[in-house]
């Protein structure tokens, strides 16, 4: 699922430092941002290697996509605030059964509050990747991992395993629910049949 570059509430940056956009597109990480899948290869096979005048008016253009407003571009920080409230959906994982999952496969690395690990692991909290309308992204990098490009920038970047074989279309769904309504985050939840869906649409 490609997020839009339009919306500061998806994949867009108007509201970031070109300083950070350019970070990201030259090392693949940025402030509370990690590239992953087909970005990664992106920044991997092309971006880093743009010269700093190239990657600056990248980022001119990016922050001045239709759709920013001019309190978007003032340059804050690279992070967003949690999505608005979603209504309920009726097949909600069972309460408690997410945050053990969580506590037990990710607060190692993500913290027990979601804060992550600056410069190693992204944050969960307040991160609108986590709090996309369209959970596939999430359930597609908590099944096969999550890996950043090595550049020379960040030559060993951290990266995220592969939990496949380890948790059920079930544990998924209650983990990624438990992420997208904790810590300030207001999202809806993530259902077994979505994961089972984006798991079938892995095989082919």
């Amino acid at each position: 699922y490609a997020p839009s570059l339009a919306s500061n509430a998806q994949a867009g940056v108007g509201h970031w430092r070109e300083a950070d956009i350019v970070a990201l597109l030259r090392t693949g990480t940025a402030p509370g941002a990690t590239v992953q899948g087909p970005m990664a290869e992106v920044v991997r096979g092309s971006t880093q290697h743009l010269s700093q005048a190239d990657l600056q008016a990248m980022a001119v253009y990016l922050k001045d996509l239709p759709g920013h407003t001019a309190a978007d571009k003032a340059g804050s920080p690279a992070t967003t605030a949690p999505a608005e409230p979603p209504a309920k959906a009726a097949n909600l994982p069972p309460a408690g059964r997410g945050a053990k999952l969580y506590e037990q496969h990710c607060a190692q690395c993500h913290g027990r509050a979601g804060e992550g690990v600056p410069g190693a692991y992204v944050p969960l909290a307040g991160n609108r990747a986590v709090t996309l309308p369209v959970a596939t992204n999430l359930a597609q990098t908590v099944m096969h991992g999550g890996f950043a490009p090595a550049t020379a920038g960040n030559p060993r970047p951290y990266g995220m395993p592969p939990f496949l074989l380890v948790l059920d279309d079930a544990d998924i769904a209650a983990v990624l629910s438990f992420i997208r309504s904790s810590w300030g985050n207001r999202a809806g939840p993530v259902t077994e049949l979505d994961v089972g869906q984006v798991r079938s649409a892995t095989r082919r």
